[in-house]
């Protein structure tokens, strides 16, 4: 059987492309790069201000967690007609600022440090769609544009 010349080149290409694609798989495997990752503080230092002033508001009686989204502690109930997984993912993803719980753990109130993103219409839109969510299901939403003394924090958290 003879090869013609075009054909040796076409299978040599395709043995390259082959080997190009075993060897890129076999580098990514499950190896992380630090030239892909690297860590960043969970809070903006701004923020940081703030989860300090929740704690000493909050005292012992409440748990303050930082960056917690919605899906952790919103669960879509089973009903007719309703697309639980459509539904879930309205809300899982969107994500507080701080939530602040009770000694049992139940959410009582998700607090928002907003800044100058929050000033465009679209972004006031998706704001109030998550504060009526919220109020919905019984949590309180709390939105902070300035850093907010410790008595109003109390004040604002019934305490």
């Amino acid at each position: 059987m003879e090869i013609s010349f075009i054909g040796l080149v076409g299978i040599c290409g395709l043995l390259a492309i082959l080997a190009y694609f075993v060897i890129v798989a076999f580098r990514s495997g499950s190896k992380y790069s630090p030239k892909h990752y690297q860590t960043i503080p969970l809070l903006t230092e701004h923020e940081q201000d703030l989860f300090w002033r929740l704690k000493e508001a909050a005292g012992r009686d409440l748990v303050v967690a930082p960056q917690v989204v919605f899906g952790a502690f919103l669960k879509v109930r089973t009903m007719a007609l309703v697309d639980k997984t459509k539904a879930r993912h309205q809300v899982a993803h969107n994500r507080g600022d701080f939530i602040v719980c009770n000694k049992e753990f139940r959410v009582v109130a998700v607090i928002e440090l907003d800044d100058a993103t929050h000033d465009k219409s679209a972004q006031k839109a998706l704001d109030r769609r998550r504060d009526q969510l919220l109020k919905t299901v019984g949590v309180k939403a709390i939105r902070y544009r300035k850093m907010p003394e410790v008595a109003k924090i109390r004040s604002d958290l019934g305490l």
